[in-house]
């Protein structure tokens, strides 16, 4: 049975992800904050560009959770899934605030409901060795609250969308449980 509800899962978050990427690809901003020098060469982004303001939608997948001397893996009993949407302001090509909602969907065998509204800020220090370092603060509606590091590469950068693989790293606490630390995988869009 959970099978099934997790296939039924997949389907829809691969079809969500086909319409998101779609939907980046078609030009809603008529005008850009990009300099173009040459109309042959690639666009660059002048430092008086700045402030620039992305947004992104992506999926969160929780791989291992450690809490009081146990590990627990997303995909043994349950499965868990997470769908970041938030607002980067990019300040200058090496810092950036972000705000995030991640509302977060648990599977069991034959039942699925939403298991809280995560409140994500933090700050994201940018290409650092084509890599980004993001620290956000976490308040969970189901109680727990924490940091997250995550590391964020770009992985497919076009005109108007960039591709982004992350690793999150979450330190959660509170509501009456033990600390814990889930590592995870996460796919998204930036638009």
């Amino acid at each position: 049975m959970i099978k099934d509800i997790m296939k039924n899962i997949y389907k829809r978050s691969f079809l969500l992800g086909i319409i998101v990427i779609c939907y980046c690809n078609v030009d809603c901003n008529a005008q850009s904050k990009l300099d173009t020098e040459n109309p042959k060469t690639p666009q660059t982004i002048s430092e008086n560009s700045f402030p620039i303001t992305k947004m992104y939608f992506s999926v969160v997948h929780p791989i291992s959770t450690f809490s009081g001397g146990e590990h627990k893996f997303n995909f043994r009993d349950s499965y868990t899934v997470g769908f970041p949407v938030g607002i980067n302001f990019i300040q200058s090509r090496k810092i950036a605030f972000s705000v995030e909602f991640v509302p977060s969907i648990v599977v069991n065998d034959s039942t699925s409901r939403v298991s809280g509204l995560l409140f994500h800020p933090g700050v994201i220090y940018r290409n650092i060795a084509g890599f980004n370092l993001l620290t956000r603060l976490a308040f969970n509606t189901n109680g727990r609250y924490g940091f997250t590091a995550v590391i964020n590469k770009p992985i497919i950068k076009q005109e108007k969308v960039t591709y982004f693989l992350a690793m999150p790293m979450l330190f959660r606490f509170g509501n009456d449980h033990v600390a814990s630390t889930t590592f995870a995988f996460q796919f998204g869009v930036l638009f």
